[in-house]
């Protein structure tokens, strides 16, 4: 039997799928043996950036309103505990090892009857799913892991599908197209259930396209949304003629509340404009745009989209700062991409890397700048050195990997909350 929790999690990491996942019916399946009974409306979110900050408030919103909600979200980046959420509190280590030492049980008889894993994502879908059930929430706020159409939450049937937007990421399995990629994310939707979406104007007629011939009601929000800004306070914007703020910061984020709010509407016509905002002030989500201290920021942008979002809003909102970066990414991501946009921003960087098998090398991301630079392979030593010799009027960005941010998270949040 597993022992402690620190078993639990390296144990669930240990599960690795023996096959590319051509379908949806091992998780079904596995559903259907454990006996799972989702009897609550679901909001389903797929896109490729801004499905956590969207779940967030979504989930605030619902909570302010008195729901149980639960939130699944992916990945974490302080702890495992946060991908399982209900009304703003995550799962204890002591339920994560209980229902990990079922879940292991069941795993190997689902191995000796089917010859097959349950890896790693669906373990901790399934471990959702009955934790859920057993504290009978009310609605759930659901995040796709990867793509839509073949993503293992897409196993459920829901209420609603969410879209944030549409960019380059996850290209080897999704495809190396706009439309390609897409037309993944919009494998969530079901005829007869609305979609509400922020993807850029260039993609609605495909979306408009798909949703007539697949009975889809498709609600495009960026038309909606103007005045966008951010200030110390955070992200002010107007959707639909009113104003709001959110307290995160990015401009980004003011497409990401939207969605919520239409959603929100959706499900409550008339929902009061005072609990939206309330909800938009509460909703907290780290590593996205997040100060540590007033000049270090830390930013989670991972793939072209998000990196050319993050220097948007650092244009618009800081420039008079010079501005350094410490910055890593996985071996898979557009890291050349990546830099030639931060390029656009940057003054001078720090390439690093982390202890993970997928990590790029720091040595390799010198060939896709022209900008000054140091290679310092330790993230520490290059997040203390480069907080070390930071000036008055410089501006410190930590980015290129969700992976990254949260390790650097934790160093930064040592080196001045000890």
């Amino acid at each position: 039997m597993i022992k402690d929790y620190a078993a639990a999690l390296a144990w669930l990491y240990e599960q690795k799928k023996s096959h590319k996942r051509e379908d949806l019916s091992r998780i079904k399946e596995c559903i259907k043996l454990l006996n799972i009974k989702t009897n609550y409306p679901i909001i389903h979110i797929a896109g490729t950036n801004g499905k956590g900050s969207t779940a967030s408030f979504l989930h605030q919103m619902l909570f302010l309103r008195g729901k149980k909600v639960g939130l699944f979200v992916s990945p974490y980046v302080i702890s495992f505990n946060e991908r399982i959420e209900i009304n703003g509190a995550y799962i204890t280590d002591e339920e994560v090892l209980s229902y990990t030492r079922r879940l292991e049980e069941f795993s190997k008889l689902y191995q000796q009857n089917y010859q097959d894993t349950i890896p790693f994502f669906e373990l901790t879908f399934l471990m959702a799913l009955l934790y859920f059930e057993k504290q009978n929430i009310e609605i759930l706020v659901l995040e796709c892991g990867l793509g839509g159409r073949l993503d293992v939450t897409n196993a459920l049937e829901k209420k609603v599908a969410v879209i944030t937007n549409i960019g380059y990421d996850h290209m080897v399995q999704l495809g190396n197209t706009l439309e390609e990629i897409a037309t993944h994310k919009l494998g969530i939707t079901r005829a007869g259930i609305p979609c509400f979406t922020a993807v850029d104007e260039g993609l609605i007629p495909y979306f408009s396209t798909y949703g007539k011939k697949n009975k889809v009601d498709m609600n495009f929000i960026k038309p909606s949304v103007s005045n966008v800004f951010m200030d110390k306070e955070g992200t002010h914007f107007t959707y639909n003629g009113r104003d709001f703020k959110t307290s995160l910061k990015g401009l980004y984020q003011a497409y990401n509340a939207s969605l919520a709010i239409a959603v929100m509407e959706y499900l409550e016509h008339d929902f009061p404009k005072e609990l939206i905002q309330l909800a938009l002030d509460k909703t907290t989500w780290p590593g996205r745009f997040e100060f540590v201290k007033e000049n270090i920021l830390i930013d989670g942008a991972h793939n072209i989209d998000g990196i050319r979002a993050l220097c948007e809003s650092l244009k618009i909102s800081y420039p008079n700062y010079r501005i350094k970066i410490v910055f890593t990414a996985l071996k898979d991501k557009a890291s050349k991409q990546m830099l030639e946009i931060l390029d656009s921003v940057a003054d001078e960087y720090f390439f690093t890397t982390i202890l993970d098998k997928r990590a790029g090398s720091a040595s390799d991301f010198t060939n896709y700048t022209v900008r000054p630079f140091e290679v310092i392979e330790d993230y520490q030593e290059a997040i203390h050195k480069a907080v070390l010799y930071l000036g008055k009027d410089e501006l410190l960005v930590i980015t290129g990997s969700l992976h990254f941010i949260s390790e650097a998270r934790k160093t930064l949040f040592e080196v001045f909350y000890k």
